[in-house]
C-alpha cells in the first residue's frame, strides 16, 4: 500500500468563472498559486459536461458529452504530480431534471454555472503520478 504522511495547510475558498471552464480553471489556478498536492470537493451547478470513464478491460478511455444543464451533486479530487507539473484529477456526479445521474472523470469542456469548491492544501513529500503498466494509467507511486 503507497503511503505519505501529509499535513493540512491553507484551505482555498473558490467560486470559478460563469461561463469558464472548470477543469482548466482549476489547472490554471494550482499551477499559478504553487500547488502540488491538496484534495478538493465541490458543489453547484454546469450549463454542459464532459465526462470521462475508463473501459478497465480495454485499457481505454470512453468520452461522454452532456450538452444540457446539470447539477453537481458531488465533485471531488485531488492535485499531485505529473512530469513535474502539477495535475488536477477529479471525478463528478451531475444529476438532470428527472434526478438521472451521470458520472466519471471530469473532462475539459465542463462549462461553469455555478460552483463553489474547497481546494485544501497538503504539506509533505512530493505525491508523484507515474504510469502503472498493470492498468495503463497515471497512478500515484
Amino acid at each position: 500500500m503507497f503511503d505519505v504522511q501529509a499535513s493540512i495547510g491553507p484551505v482555498h475558498i473558490l467560486k470559478p468563472d460563469y461561463g469558464s471552464d472548470l477543469l482548466k480553471g482549476l489547472q490554471s489556478y494550482v499551477r499559478t498559486n504553487g500547488i502540488n498536492l491538496a484534495w478538493l470537493s465541490g458543489v453547484g451547478a454546469v450549463s454542459r459536461a464532459n465526462i470521462r470513464y475508463y473501459d478497465q478491460p480495454q485499457q481505454k478511455w470512453i468520452d461522454l458529452a452532456l450538452d444540457r444543464n446539470l447539477e453537481v451533486a458531488g465533485m471531488w479530487g485531488n492535485v499531485s504530480l505529473l512530469n513535474g507539473e502539477p495535475i488536477v484529477h477529479v471525478h463528478i456526479v451531475l444529476a438532470d431534471q428527472e434526478g438521472r445521474c451521470y458520472g466519471g472523470h471530469l473532462a475539459d469542456g465542463t462549462v461553469v454555472f455555478n460552483l463553489e469548491i474547497m481546494l485544501t492544501t497538503l504539506t509533505g513529500p512530493n505525491v508523484i503520478r507515474k504510469m502503472d503498466p498493470q492498468t495503463g494509467l497515471t497512478l500515484w507511486h
